[in-house]
């Protein structure tokens, strides 16, 4: 893959991003539970906080997404997203029953704030962890390729994919070129979903795009996969 360059002219959008972390302890199994209770909580007719329209469910970039951080839950909400959230914080009562344990909720940390996300003259950073880059047809491709090279081109075509997700998902129209290195390929590991178990990575790369920390990419975001930082 050619270099990454510098790029003259900006194509940028500004969105909204709400961050909340809640004083308790959860183990990461138990996402999926603590997102249930919270939708429970604020009822299924808010569609945002779980992406499905009755029994369907909507392919589109999760705009709340559940996750850990230093092992207490916490929900990320991007654009709209920061606005449905209020349908929580609006309840009167915040205890939410996990697992068939009721634990009385308490805020640890909250952050609002806006993101400019565009691209950016030097090549950024990033660490994903718990990525899901492989569905089934994209494994049996992935493991029949010869050497690290192959598969790190193949991996970088998938990430640029899952950002294009999440750039569609906020109405971003990307008219640019992305430009995406992973420099190194970890060993691939096995991540518990739904009761399977799937192959996933850690792992950094180097793009030109300037994203949010916290937001997710790839598959299962909703539920606390493929968690990006700035490095």
């Amino acid at each position: 893959m050619e270099p990454i360059t510098k790029l003259r002219k900006k194509s940028e959008s500004q969105i909204k991003l709400f961050v909340v972390i809640f004083d308790f302890k959860l183990e990461k199994q138990k996402i999926p539970a603590f997102r249930a209770a919270v939708v429970e909580k604020v009822g299924r007719e808010n569609v945002l906080f779980h992406n499905h329209l009755g029994e369907k469910f909507l392919y589109a970039y999760p705009l709340i997404q559940y996750k850990t951080i230093r092992q207490n839950p916490a929900i990320v909400c991007v654009d709209k997203g920061t606005e449905d959230i209020l349908e929580f914080f609006k309840k009167t009562d915040w205890h939410l029953n996990i697992h068939g344990r009721t634990v009385e909720t308490e805020i640890r940390h909250i952050d609002f704030d806006h993101f400019v996300c565009g691209f950016s003259p030097d090549p950024l950073h990033y660490r994903i962890r718990n990525w899901f880059a492989l569905n089934e047809g994209n494994f049996r491709k992935f493991i029949a390729l010869d050497d690290a090279e192959a598969k790190s081109d193949f991996l970088q075509r998938i990430m640029i994919g899952n950002i294009l997700s999440f750039a569609k998902g906020i109405h971003w129209n990307v008219r640019k070129r992305i430009e995406l290195v992973i420099p190194e390929i970890p060993k691939r590991r096995l991540l518990s979903f739904k009761r399977y178990q799937m192959m996933g990575f850690d792992l950094d790369f180097i793009t030109n795009i300037s994203l949010p920390n916290l937001i997710g990419l790839g598959k299962s975001v909703s539920r606390g996969f493929g968690t990006i930082t700035r490095t």
